[in-house]
C-alpha cells in the first residue's frame, strides 16, 4: 500500500516535471515575443485565414495568442478586447468557438507528441473543426465584420 503511494507521488511528479520543462520555456518564448512586438507581426501574416469566419486582424490576435499558450491567456486577451472595443460581440462568440476547440494547440501538441501521439493527428482535426465551427457561428451569428471592416480589408 505504501509502495504503490510512493510510486504514485513519484509519477506524478515526474509527469509535473515533464510539463515544467515544456510550458516554463513557451511562458517565456511569450514574455519575449511581447517585449518585442513579435507576437503582433505574426498575428498581421496569420490573420488572413481567419477573415473567413468573420474576423479583423484585431479578432485573429486573441486565436493566435490561445493557439500558442492556452485558453487561460486567451481569455485574458479577448475579454481585454471586448472591453476596450477592439472587436466586436459577433467577434467574441466566433473567437470564443474557435478557441474552444484549438485553444492551447501547440502546447498540447508538444505534451502529447512527447508521449508518443503523432502530432499531424493532433493539430489537424482540431484545427479543421474549430474552423468549421466558427464559421457556423459566425453565419448564424450574422458575422463579425462590419461593412467599413470588411471594406478595409480588401
Amino acid at each position: 500500500m505504501i509502495n504503490a503511494l510512493w510510486e504514485g507521488l513519484l509519477q506524478g511528479a515526474r509527469s509535473v516535471g515533464t510539463i515544467a520543462m515544456i510550458v516554463i520555456p513557451l511562458m517565456i518564448v511569450l514574455e519575449i515575443a511581447q517585449s518585442n512586438a513579435l507576437l503582433q507581426k505574426l498575428n498581421r501574416f496569420l490573420a488572413k485565414p481567419f477573415r473567413g469566419i468573420g474576423l479583423s486582424e484585431e479578432g485573429a490576435f486573441p486565436v493566435i495568442v490561445a493557439m500558442v499558450f492556452g485558453l487561460t491567456y486567451g481569455s485574458g486577451v479577448i475579454i481585454n478586447y471586448v472591453r476596450t472595443g477592439k472587436v466586436t460581440r459577433k467577434e467574441a462568440r466566433v473567437i470564443g468557438t474557435f478557441m474552444a476547440l484549438a485553444h492551447a494547440l501547440i502546447e498540447d501538441t508538444i505534451l502529447f507528441w512527447t508521449l508518443g501521439a503523432p502530432a499531424l493527428l493532433l493539430v489537424g482535426p482540431r484545427l479543421l473543426l474549430a474552423y468549421i465551427m466558427a464559421y457556423v457561428v459566425h453565419k448564424l451569428g450574422g458575422g463579425g465584420l462590419s461593412p467599413q471592416e470588411r471594406s478595409l480589408g480588401d
